[in-house]
């Protein structure tokens, strides 16, 4: 009898053994079913005011794991990598890009540098094939999708030279000022001399893969961002018109602005002699009398004030000016050094010290004098080119704040009209962004416009709403109350 109790109770355990066994019956994961792939565009030609914008999207259908139970269902999560290359079959330079959502979006300096990558030759058209390679997991073989081509025409990023842009107090891109900062080593670190016509002068750095610098509007002046959703605003100089020499590190994600407010040159009479800013041209000349002509030995030094970072939006902080010879150029040092200069001719002479290309600061002598800015012209002239419309500004908070906008009354008219209701009532410019010119009014006569050196804030008496009227053509301006 215990003989068959025990024989019942093996037979048992195998039954449920066998249960046990079919519950538990393995699902094994098959493989990845593959995608359709999809382009927005089939040829793209690429250049650095594209470099923030969209250019190409890349979509594609979802993947279907493929399981050996069709009723079970899985967690296991796809990755998805967008490859590209310039040969069909993949076998050349492959750039990859992870992802797992359902398409992907190329900007222009995205592909441009994709390009770049895989070998593409810059000015000519490329055709770059795309292809998705699927995968749930490591040492999963990849399941592709099929391949689309784009013909992409890339451009040569030139990161040595960093573009400046004028701006104004939306941040507005307003075009380039012909101006260029320098990074010799095209690491992101940019210098060079500016010349401002005005105080609070707005400019923003645009970079050669199209990147555009600004100040970080989260961190304050003098903290630069590239992120427009960083708060990123335009970079503002101070209160003082005249000629900087601006460096922009990138890197640091910072930027500074050295004012040279005066300069000396000594060796070239028993005295030193002042040096008077052009601003139009970026430029410190003086007329001088030469003893003989000949080479000479000559030093140049000055004052300034520095402005960065740590100084933020208050005063700059006090400094020595001082260039050296650096090669056939010459460049700011901490003490003046010894620059050869040849004076073509005994008599009236003018030296150069000329900080217009970043590339090549020079000093020069050359025979008879020149017309030293800062004389007051007889009337001012006309803009060449009349603007779309006038801001009208204001420096009473410290800053530039925009008041108003002057449109044209009629096409080619040069005259400008429009209203204002506010507060603010002096420390007012009339401001023409497109020419780069600041008006105020003439000291002698306050109907009369003036861009000179001596011109007097614009004021409007009283109260409540007015409207001002700007004429460039005979260049007066007025104001009536509503």
């Amino acid at each position: 009898m215990k003989t068959i109790k025990s024989l019942f109770a093996v037979l048992f355990a195998l039954l449920a053994f066998s249960a046990c066994e079919k519950d538990g019956d393995k699902i094994y994961l098959q493989s990845l079913e593959s995608n359709n792939l999809m382009a927005t565009t089939d040829r793209v030609e690429l250049n650095a005011d594209l470099a923030q914008e969209i250019v190409v999207s890349l979509a594609w259908t979802d993947r279907t794991i493929q399981i050996s139970d069709p009723a079970v269902g899985t967690t296991v999560t796809v990755t998805n990598y967008v490859e590209a290359s310039l040969s069909e079959d993949f076998s050349t330079t492959v750039s990859k890009t992870a992802t797992t959502s359902l398409s992907i979006a190329f900007t222009g300096l995205e592909l441009n540098s994709l390009a770049s990558e895989i070998g593409a030759v810059t000015g000519r058209n490329n055709k770059i094939y795309f292809r998705l390679a699927g995968t749930t997991g490591t040492n999963i073989p990849l399941v592709y999708s099929n391949v689309v081509s784009i013909d992409v025409t890339p451009y040569k990023m030139d990161m040595n030279t960093g573009t400046v842009i004028l701006s104004n107090d939306q941040t507005e891109n307003l075009g380039e000022t012909g101006v260029t900062f320098y990074s010799p080593d095209a690491d992101g670190i940019y210098s060079g001399f500016i010349s401002i016509p005005e105080a609070w002068y707005h400019i923003l750095l645009k970079e050669g893969d199209g990147s555009i610098w600004g100040t970080s509007g989260s961190e304050g002046a003098f903290h630069l961002t590239d992120d427009p959703n960083n708060s990123l605003q335009n970079m503002w100089f101070p209160g003082t018109a005249g000629c900087y020499y601006v460096i922009v590190n990138t890197q640091a994600a910072e930027w500074s602005a050295l004012h040279i407010s005066s300069l000396l040159v000594s060796g070239l009479t028993d005295e030193s002699i002042s040096l008077t800013l052009d601003q139009t041209n970026n430029q410190w000349l003086a007329t001088f009398n030469a003893e003989t002509a000949g080479s000479r030995t000559i030093t140049i030094n000055g004052k300034g004030e520095q402005y960065n970072a740590e100084t933020g939006d208050g005063s700059g902080t006090a400094v020595d000016i001082a260039f050296a010879a650096n090669g056939e150029q010459v460049s700011l040092a901490q003490t003046a050094g010894d620059i050869t200069v040849d004076i073509p001719q005994a008599g009236e002479c003018t030296v150069r010290l000329n900080l217009y290309n970043p590339t090549n600061c020079v000093v020069s002598v050359e025979a008879g004098a020149s017309t030293l800015p800062g004389g007051e012209d007889p009337g001012e002239e006309t803009p060449v080119t009349l603007p779309e419309s006038l801001d009208v500004v204001s420096y009473s908070t410290g800053s530039e704040v925009l008041l108003t906008t002057l449109y044209p009354t009629g096409s080619g008219s040069g005259v400008y009209t429009g209203t204002y209701s506010g507060e603010v009532r002096d420390q007012i410019n009339i401001v023409d962004r497109i020419n780069s010119v600041w008006y105020g009014c003439a000291p002698d006569d306050n109907s009369q416009l003036s861009s000179q050196k001596s011109k007097w804030n614009i004021w409007f008496d009283g109260s409540g709403e007015l409207t001002l009227t700007v004429d460039l053509t005979n260049m007066t301006w007025n104001y009536t109350a509503n």
